[in-house]
């Protein structure tokens, strides 16, 4: 009989798909995120200069699972199995009990694709702590159902101790948390995190190879986690081992999601990966692009898939005869969406379909007068169809931002090329996910290409503590960018060109910090209507002006502060500003040229109510007062409009034009404000 157990527990606790689907839905949403990054969607902020070869840089060493297996060797739990066992069956069974580990060499998408399925690996520990049931206290979200079946429940309660641990908690892990024990998850979103950190202060190229290819392991198990949220019965509390045959009061009641998308995507691959190509959930979208960490996005995939899709044994509510239907795993705690009574019923395909065009469950209720318990509702394949179409594409959504908010933020900038010296910077941009600053360590190479934009040479530098510095000329008409790579992503600087020869011409980009001062600058405003207003010769109608005039004066500049703000919060970047310097051309400009070395305009959209476009006097007079001056690197621009003076002084080093300006009026300041920008364009 223990034979026997044994025999089942391997059976039983088998994971649906997991060699297979797993890591198809793990390629699925790098695909995804591969997609929306050259498309754009990313690289409009967080990914800007990076491209990701996941593929073509060739095979990191690393560890992988060699040997599937339902416990992990040192695990005491599988002695008990073993010696149940004992010399009752052959060697080769008893070996099946345990995983096995060992070196591996694949690319970095190979080693996120097959996370998918290591984190199913050892099977018993993973298959208990798989679940999460987002309408639960937090905290209680794991697995408590019990199987219906006589001998897998039993198993199931008696021969294994609940680890009250949900999939979110067993997949992202504690920061810090080093535990190496024979149950403990060696692979989570927090070990990932810590070994890409490792990688990218790691100078020897073989130990930063096998960082990356740990992290991007850790990755793939916490996008299996993601693909479980988009799994009805791992948010729904429902226990669902794979038996040996159909439902039975014995073994227990597989999930008809699981066991038929495996069928699927073995029979059907071409309808498998149609899935994917549908369009999420544009609310569910929304709320994935704007969260900043995995958890949020995790959760709320799973409220989504608990809220709208019913499992095998989660059906209940009001059926179409008017009978009340108890959902039949944990009646105590039912689900109130979606349900029977809240679905229309389709006669024709005898599905119960949700208010979305989802066909939650069938009854076949032809077979009523022959045999009634078939027409008792439940899940069959074309339900599943229907609900696949509908959760694939959106866990895909959610899976494609996790790996965004996985890769660490960093901006590669050459500073100067000076005396055959050139200096540069990696920074790395903190956020929700990466709470201390990475300092970059290890190799940056140095790309060289000709006036044809042709590469001519390569030359490799190293970064210290994010600054690196060596030894570059460059010819006439060269320019130079600088990169680093890690794990198949690379992350480029801007070329680099002309500053050896000391030459500003060109548009310069960048980021400005403004800190503004509301009272004064309401103030200013009362002022300025002030000056240009009548007083009336009813002292009292004035006063009533005045006191109305310095009310609007603090409103209009609440109400520009708070707009500004608002904007600024939902852009989630440093507002940007924009210079061209041009070369002065007699005849053809604008502007009153006498004495230039350069015009300066501030092209910068949105920023015009802190500093004036034109930073040069204008030949029609339509700026009086504007100014400018040169010294050595840099130079000083005053314009005054409408009573207000802005005073603005930029510094050239290389490729950057950085500095800082001022805004008064009536003896007041009224904001200052700092920039940092660097050439993108060279005007030459």
């Amino acid at each position: 009989m223990l034979v026997l157990a044994g025999s089942i527990m391997i059976v039983l606790f088998t994971s649906y798909g997991n060699k297979k689907v797993h890591p198809d839905l793990n390629s699925l949403m790098i695909e995804s995120f591969l997609k929306q990054n050259k498309q754009g969607s990313f690289q409009t902020n967080s990914f800007n200069n990076y491209s990701f070869n996941l593929e073509g840089l060739g095979k990191i060493k690393g560890t992988a699972v060699t040997k599937d297996g339902l416990f992990n060797v040192n695990d005491v739990a599988a002695g008990g199995v073993i010696a149940g066992i004992g010399a009752m069956v052959e060697k080769n069974v008893v070996a099946m009990v345990y995983a096995e580990e060992g070196p591996a060499e694949m690319t970095p998408k190979q080693w996120i694709i097959t996370g998918g399925y290591s984190a199913d690996v050892p099977e018993i520990p993973a298959s208990l702590r798989h679940f999460y049931d987002p309408t639960r206290p937090a905290g209680d979200r794991y697995l408590t159902d019990i199987t219906n079946a006589k001998i897998m429940g039993s198993l199931q309660k008696y021969s294994f101790t609940n680890p009250k641990t949900d999939g979110l908690k067993w997949a992202l892990g504690t920061p810090g948390d080093k535990s190496n024990g024979p149950q403990d998850h060696q692979y989570t979103w927090e070990r990932g995190k810590l070994w890409m950190q490792m990688a990218l202060k790691e100078t020897n190229q073989d130990k930063k190879n096998e960082y990356m290819a740990l992290a991007w392991r850790s990755l793939g198990e916490t996008l299996h986690m993601i693909a479980d949220h988009g799994c009805p019965p791992h948010v729904r509390n429902d226990a669902h081992p794979s038996p040996l045959w159909g439902n039975n009061s014995l073994f227990g009641n597989p999930d008809p999601y699981e066991e038929l998308m495996d069928i699927i995507r073995r029979d059907y691959p071409n309808d498998f990966i149609a899935f994917a190509k549908g369009l999420p959930d544009p609310t569910l979208k929304q709320q994935i692009k704007s969260f900043t960490k995995a958890e949020e996005i995790a959760h709320a995939l799973a409220v989504f898939t608990n809220t709208n899709f019913v499992t095998n044994e989660t059906i209940s509510g009001k059926d179409r005869e008017g009978n009340f239907r108890v959902q039949i795993t944990h009646p105590q705690y039912p689900y109130f969406s979606p349900v029977l009574d809240q679905m229309t019923y389709d006669p024709v395909s005898y599905c119960y379909v949700s208010s979305t065009g989802i066909k939650q469950c069938t009854d076949r209720y032809y077979f009523a007068n022959m045999v009634p318990k078939y027409c008792e509702p439940f899940v069959d394949i074309f339900c599943v169809q229907s609900q696949a179409k509908v959760l694939v594409p959106n866990l895909v959504e959610a899976g494609a931002n996790v790996i965004k908010l996985f890769i660490p933020k960093f901006t590669v900038e050459i500073n100067s090329l000076e005396k055959g010296i050139i200096k540069g910077s990696i920074s790395h941009a903190t956020d929700d996910e990466y709470l201390q600053e990475i300092f970059y360590t290890g190799k940056v190479t140095l790309e060289i290409k000709n006036s044809s934009n042709k590469l001519i040479d390569e030359k490799d530098a190293n970064a210290q503590e994010g600054v690196f510095e060596t030894n570059l000329k460059l010819a006439k008409g060269e320019k130079v960018c600088a990169k680093i790579e890690f794990g198949g992503v690379e992350v480029r600087s801007d070329y680099f060109e002309g500053s050896e020869t000391g030459d500003v011409i060109g548009i310069y980009q960048g980021t400005y910090d403004i800190q503004l001062n509301a009272a004064n600058w309401a103030e200013a405003d009362f002022e300025r209507w002030l000056k240009n207003t009548t007083p009336d010769n009813n002292p009292a109608t004035w006063e009533r002006e005045v006191q109305n005039s310095k009310e609007s004066s603090v409103a209009r500049i609440n109400a520009a502060i708070e707009s500004r703000n608002y904007v600024v919060a939902q852009a989630k970047e440093s507002p940007k500003i924009k210079f061209e310097i041009m070369k002065p051309q007699d005849g053809k400009d604008y502007y009153n040229i006498s004495g230039l070395k350069y015009t300066v305009y501030n092209s910068a959209q949105f920023i015009t109510v802190f500093l004036p476009q034109h930073l040069t006097p204008l030949k029609d007079g339509s700026n009086p007062g504007t100014r400018i001056s040169f010294a050595g690197n840099g130079f000083t621009a005053v314009t005054i409009v409408d009573d207000f003076t802005y005073t603005l002084s930029g510094t050239f080093a290389g490729n950057m034009l950085t500095g800082n300006w001022v805004a008064t009026a009536f003896g007041k300041t009224l904001w200052r404000a700092s920039f940092a920008t660097r050439k993108t364009l060279d005007l030459n």
